[in-house]
């Protein structure tokens, strides 16, 4: 089975979902590319797969390589292509190509059954692929670091290490946390056990700079709490931040968009033994071991609770590593996804 896969190296959406799971299936031949043109396809392949779409490639060009190649096309779906209004790439954002990619594939796959159910009104061959990470492996072992990064070096420290992992589009899901880290700020027993670190941060576009100030001041109450922010690491190294960590906190507003994203900061948290504190919604309301927050109280006294007690601190933690490990290895995985391929082109 030869495989061309499409994505763009720095994609972290191309990362998890095509260049990880395919690099690690083992019998498969693949060809990652960050475009496609008759020379490439000359080398002959049974499956173009990307997520989404192609960037530059009309989708009527797209089908005519398919009618005179004869590959079939595998499209990778792992957001709702219908963003909130809030959402800081709502306008513009190509929906329509999209799904117009949907209804053309051969076959689409999605990382749960919400996402499943919003394909199927475009196309009925939707097969469910969950996340899932090799556990263990590279950047994924357990791993861990000990104290804070500061000027290069890693400084001793006995402060629970709370890790926030994202971009500028969660600016609303990080202002959740506003309010609960001010009451956490005015605790001087809680505030002096936590150090807090928000990674991410990329200055490089200065027109979204002032989110990204919103964010921190949310995030470290106006540097009331102590903690730091760090730049973006590549795809292939970010799991470096949870390897610093002691807590994960994943606030999400609720919305039938964030409904429909995965559950991969459980499964990233899971890695290292972590636990990891989330909003109550979809998709992090049937993860049984991360610790859910239903009323916005709740994230002071679950800090609270970690803060004092060592033992739940790690029974969590575990739990959630064990479960993560049972349910979204991708080793197992990755059989279903070549059995789901080979079907494709028998």
């Amino acid at each position: 089975m030869r495989i061309l896969a499409v994505t763009q190296p720095m994609s972290g959406v191309g990362y998890h979902r095509v260049m990880l799971p395919l690099s690690k299936m083992p019998g498969v031949s693949v060809l990652f590319t960050d475009f496609i043109n008759d020379e490439v396809l000359l080398r002959g392949f049974d499956i173009v797969m990307f997520n989404r779409y192609i960037p530059g490639v009309e989708l009527q060009t797209l089908l005519d390589y398919r009618a005179k190649y004869g590959f079939k096309i595998i499209v990778d779906i792992d957001d709702y292509w219908k963003l909130d209004p809030w959402h800081i790439l709502a306008n513009g954002f190509p929906s329509a190509v999209v799904v117009d990619h949907i209804a053309a594939a051969d076959l689409v796959t999605v990382t749960h059954e919400r996402l499943r159910w919003a394909v199927l009104q475009h196309n009925p061959n939707c097969e469910i692929l969950p996340n899932a990470l090799p556990y263990g492996e590279d950047q994924f072992s357990m791993q861990k670091v000990a104290g804070i990064h500061k000027d290069g070096i890693f400084e001793d420290t006995k402060r629970l290490r709370v890790l926030y992992a994202g971009g500028i589009t969660h600016e609303k899901d990080v202002a959740m946390l506003q309010n609960p880290i001010k009451r956490i700020a005015s605790d001087t027993w809680l505030r002096d056990r936590l150090f807090m670190i928000m990674a991410g941060y990329d200055d490089s576009n200065p027109k979204v700079t002032p989110i990204w100030h919103r964010m921190i001041s949310d995030y470290l109450c106006g540097f009331r709490m102590d903690g730091y922010v760090r730049a973006p690491l590549p795809p292939d190294q970010y799991m470096a931040f949870y390897a610093e960590a002691d807590i994960a906190v994943a606030p999400l507003v609720e919305s039938t968009f964030n409904a429909c994203k995965s559950n991969i900061k459980v499964l990233e948290a899971g890695c290292k033994n972590i636990p990891i504190i989330v909003s109550n919604v979809p998709p992090y309301d049937d993860c049984p071991h991360a610790l859910k927050i239903d009323r916005q109280q709740d994230w002071y006294h679950t800090f609270r609770k970690l803060a004092q007690d060592p033992q739940y601190r790690f029974d969590m933690g575990e739990a959630n590593g064990q479960w993560c490990r049972e349910n979204h290895d991708l080793k197992k995985w990755n059989v279903t996804r070549k059995q789901l391929y080979q079907t494709l082109i028998k």
